[in-house]
């Protein structure tokens, strides 16, 4: 069954998403940080519920884009944003991130939904795409600033992509991306790419 994890601090709310929810996928809940980072490593989650304001930070987005970057640096999730914080700047920093969808509270039954399942969707479209050897990259790159950066923002995105394929398997990486494995340590070092200790 696809999975979704509810990440929000008000336990009323949060439960109440579940409950909307349950009947159709399996539903996992995280309260702040630590308990969403535990939830998406022992759990394959497909899609995210994600509110930006968590303790001990409620009023700021911070704790919030902390899950989302490390959600979609490590896991090939759909994070929805689900939030009270109304900022232009926060939802541009969402999407920017990579978030795939924004909702402001109080959302309604109906766009909570329609936002599950356009996610699912696109998570399903793109695994199949996989499935063909066609993989789907993202570029964030301002203009003007040449092709260089362009090429440079390409192969650091291949490359960290396969990298969390092969769970950081450099050999593997290396002839997926069909390069020696020394112009692979050339190319991680370039971009600073370092392996953490919870990888």
């Amino acid at each position: 069954m696809a999975s979704i994890l509810i990440v929000e601090d008000d336990k009323a709310l949060r439960k109440q998403i579940c409950f909307l929810l349950e009947k159709s996928y399996s539903v996992f809940e995280a309260g702040n940080q630590k308990e969403a980072v535990d939830a998406l490593k022992l759990n394959k989650i497909d899609v995210v519920i994600l509110d930006l304001g968590l303790p001990p930070q409620e009023s700021t987005p911070d704790e919030g884009l902390k899950v989302l970057h490390h959600t979609l640096g490590k896991y090939a999730c759909k994070v929805i944003i689900l939030t009270g914080q109304k900022t232009e700047g926060i939802a541009l920093e969402a999407i920017k991130s990579g978030a795939f969808d924004y909702l402001l509270k109080p959302a309604s039954t109906e766009k909570i939904l329609y936002s599950v399942e356009r996610a699912f969707l696109f998570k399903e479209t793109e695994e199949q795409l996989e499935s063909r050897g066609i993989k789907k990259i993202s570029l964030d790159v301002e203009m003007g600033k040449g092709l260089q950066v362009l090429r440079d923002e390409a192969d650091k995105s291949i490359i960290l992509r396969v990298l969390r394929d092969t769970n950081f398997n450099v050999y593997q990486s290396a002839k997926i991306l069909g390069v020696k494995r020394e112009s692979l340590y050339y190319f991680l070092r370039k971009f600073g790419v370092k392996r953490t200790d919870d990888d």
